[in-house]
């Protein structure tokens, strides 16, 4: 995921937020789906381009057993989209990589796919670590049913009547992604090799459309298997509810991996998002922008206010919309809607007196109040990920930058009770990240990249070091610390590329950074926790179906609003 991009102009002195609060875990986790999260912003150039996608090939029995294929025709060219179905079975089954058996395995190819393409997929796609795609393949992919939901959405068609709207929309998906796999993984192509003008260059695009496939794909099964058991009398699944469904979501640990590994993106991620922030705030649209602003504060909390969703570690949907509510009054409090500044003043006075889950949900808002400036920003989300290294520089200005800009890691007492209890290692079945007592995990190397530690150890060796050493020479006497070193050099004109977290801390909870990645960046709604390590959720929730992507452009389909049938269903058993 690398190419030059043009740099970000940083927010004003009087409008950005501080990186010791936007960057705690616990914020982070608040940060709401907007237009510049993958899914969503691939769904809107899908549309505003026009973008088609048809079904080349269906050929799949009673029995679930056979192969889909569909294009994908875009401005500059088609991908080809080939789904393995398989009969469902339980032995195997399961929502990590350690799975051997799976519903559904698809791929996403960079251009049209002929029969040799596919027939080294369906070979080499079962065998994961030990297969490898063909060379314009973006993506592997991998899905399960839902257990709750998929047999209700064939059996009631399949009889002539409608599923019911209820169970669709509290379950909210008919598969559940469980693996997206790109950008080099098994041999796919990697990302950095498309041009900055290929349609799928933003990061993860490649991934999301998959996603946006395997959705497809499961509603298309759905209705087909409905007409294998039901004959003439079946009928297809009501466009509304189809709309209404995702795909099912889960993440873990890998994705507190990732966020270490790829601050640069990070950084370039959350600085856009600022950006747009500050963009939205000085729109100076008056009284009708305001007026639009007021709307969508009502769909998200009408959102919030439907979500039927159990959350543990994160706030309920019905406090959220509480405290939205208190915004809307505030809105309705400005006088002079048509003043420049009446954005800039109710920003303050929401800072001021919500909780930060409402003014993040708030933010989010302002930023998709003004597509024409935040969409333009998609483009610029690649980033070069390369650490410069300056072994010129003596140590005496090195320590004082680390001084200063990792100050929240030198503050943070390793030496606590806890601090450092923790360690990350890899399972030795599928090398998946796992997280335990230090006591627990005896013989298990610790992967973590933990910045506290590894800033704090080496600020004590350069106080003990010659200032006017240069770094290039107190490198190759602790060579231990060339990571650390590079990290920081490599960083030193971004801000908001490191999470404020000691990931080794018993007090550490992981599924704040999953969210982040995944509600944030990629665009799920609904994000759930499991365990303090899981995060599920769905992905494309109320997005256009395939049948109707290219009639869409400038339509606003996120925050689907519950079915009108599920008003009237009765609870499920």
């Amino acid at each position: 995921m690398t190419t030059s991009a043009s740099p970000i102009a940083p927010p004003t002195e009087t409008t950005s937020r501080p990186p010791g609060r936007l960057l705690r875990p616990e914020r982070l986790a608040l940060l709401p789906p907007t237009r510049l999260s993958a899914s969503r912003a691939l769904v809107h150039r899908m549309t505003a381009q026009g973008w088609r996608v048809e079904c080349l090939e269906f050929a799949v029995d009673a029995a679930s057993r056979g192969r889909v294929r569909y294009r994908v025709h875009t401005p500059s060219g088609p991908f080809d989209f080939v789904a393995f179905s398989f009969t469902p079975k339980l032995e195997g089954r399961t929502s990590r990589i350690v799975g051997t058996d799976w519903d559904m395995t698809g791929a996403l190819f960079d251009g049209i796919a002929d029969e040799e393409d596919l027939e080294h997929t369906r070979r080499e796609l079962p065998k994961l670590y030990e297969g490898r795609a063909t060379a314009h393949t973006l993506v592997w992919c991998r899905s399960n049913r839902s257990l709750r939901l998929f047999e209700h959405v064939v059996g009631a068609p399949a009889a002539g009547r409608q599923p019911d709207a209820r169970r669709l929309w509290d379950v909210g998906y008919l598969m559940r992604n469980t693996g997206l796999d790109g950008n080099g993984t098994f041999g796919t192509r990697s990302f950095a090799a498309l041009p900055g003008n290929h349609p799928l260059a933003a990061p993860p695009h490649a991934q999301m459309l998959a996603a946006y496939l395997m959705r497809e794909f499961a509603a298309d099964l759905a209705d087909h298997l409905a007409r294998h058991r039901g004959g003439a009398g079946a009928v297809p699944l009501d466009p509304e509810l189809r709309r209404c469904l995702g795909l099912g979501n889960a993440s873990a640990l890998g994705l507190v991996f990732f966020t270490g590994n790829h601050p640069r993106l990070v950084d370039r991620w959350l600085t856009l998002r600022e950006q747009a922030l500050v963009q939205a705030l000085y729109a100076r649209r008056g009284a009708p922008h305001l007026a639009a602003v007021r709307d969508r504060i009502e769909r998200t909390v009408r959102f919030h206010e439907q979500d039927p969703t159990v959350y543990g570690v994160f706030g309920s949907p019905a406090r959220l919309a509480a405290s939205l509510r208190r915004a809307l009054q505030a809105l309705d409090a400005v006088a002079d809607a048509a003043a420049h500044d009446a954005l800039p003043r109710l920003w303050t006075r929401w800072n001021a007196d919500l909780d930060e889950a409402a003014v993040e949900a708030l933010a989010g808002v302002l930023i998709d109040s003004v597509p024409d400036l935040t969409d333009p920003l998609v483009d610029r989300q690649r980033v070069d990920e390369t650490l410069v290294r300056r072994p010129e520089v003596c140590v005496a200005d090195l320590l004082a930058h680390v001084e200063d800009a990792y100050a929240w890691a030198l503050g943070i007492d390793l030496g606590a009770p806890g601090a450092l209890r923790h360690v990350w290692y890899k399972s030795r079945a599928a090398e998946e990240p796992r997280r335990g007592p230090r006591e627990e995990v005896t013989e298990g190397l610790d992967w973590q990249l933990n910045v506290p530690r590894s800033v704090q150890a080496l600020v004590r060796e350069l106080r003990a070091a010659d200032p006017r050493e240069t770094v290039g020479a107190f490198c190759v006497r602790h060579p231990g610390h060339r990571d650390t070193v590079a990290r920081i050099q490599g960083l030193a004109e971004a801000e908001l590329h490191s999470p404020h977290m000691n990931t080794a801390d018993d007090s550490f909870v992981p599924v704040h950074i999953v969210r982040f990645l995944n509600s944030a960046v990629h665009g799920l709604d609904k994000t759930a926790d499991s365990a303090g390590r899981n995060v599920l959720g769905l992905l494309f929730h109320g997005a256009p179906t395939r049948r109707t992507l290219h009639e869409e452009h400038g339509a606003d389909w996120v925050l689907p609003a519950r079915p009108a049938a599920a008003e009237h269903d009765e609870e499920p058993a």
